[in-house]
């Protein structure tokens, strides 16, 4: 293959972005320069090189907007995580960062570093759920909206102001910045209800907690 021409691998590698992703891309003509060469996408690397070259370092490509986003579907696409180990914060986050894919060791540091900076100021935490998220522009590589779910193994203390123990931990990677605040805003609306706490510290398996959700969120939000 002449290497005038980028293959969607080279490109992700590129881009600093999985090849889901710039598929995607392509889809929504987000991405110039592309053209299909006995069947396979290719950019001209000329192009991409200053097509690339006018976005800030680390600046998160635009992908289409899932503008319907739910509570539910983000834990789907995340994790569950019963007994949950760790001494204090950064060792939770530690356990859930761990377990997501596509994260670079930067990332994961910058992740971190937003997350408990923030908790140093105020805790998350009321009514013995603390929920976290950090900036969009910390998670570059993250192409669907995630929610993760931890159950602690023992209540911590993070100093929250209503002076609850923490039992459950919610940490939210988004995909762009308006599905962060769709689902912000929903989550905060369900964790108004105490319908909602209740059912989410009865720590049900996978399968219902799933269904739970979806009941509650369906019930309140539409």
């Amino acid at each position: 293959m002449d290497k005038t021409f980028l293959t969607v691998k080279e490109l992700s590698i590129k881009l600093g972005v999985s090849e889901k992703t710039v598929y995607r891309m392509i889809t929504s003509k987000s991405i110039p320069f592309a053209i299909k060469i006995g069947g396979q996408w290719r950019f001209n690397s000329e192009k991409i090189e200053k097509w690339s070259s006018a976005f800030p370092k680390g600046a998160k490509n635009k992908v289409p907007t899932n503008d319907k986003i739910t509570i539910s579907e983000a834990m789907t696409n995340g994790l569950i995580i019963y007994r949950a180990h760790g001494e204090n914060r950064d060792e939770i986050l530690d356990e859930f960062l761990g377990m997501v894919g596509n994260l670079s060791t930067e990332e994961i540091i910058n992740i971190k570093k937003q997350i408990l900076y923030r908790e140093s100021i105020i805790s998350s935490s009321l009514q013995g759920i603390s929920f976290m998220t950090p900036g969009v522009e910390a998670t570059h590589h993250i192409d669907k909206s995630q929610l993760f779910v931890a159950f602690l193994e023992k209540p911590m203390n993070f100093k929250a102001i209503d002076n609850i123990d923490t039992e459950i931990v919610l940490l939210l990677l988004a995909a762009n910045k308006t599905e962060q605040l769709i689902l912000k805003t929903r989550l905060t609306r369900l964790l108004m209800e105490k319908e909602f706490i209740a059912m989410v510290k009865k720590h049900l398996n996978r399968r219902e907690l799933l269904e739970q959700v979806t009941a509650i969120e369906t019930k309140l939000l539409g």
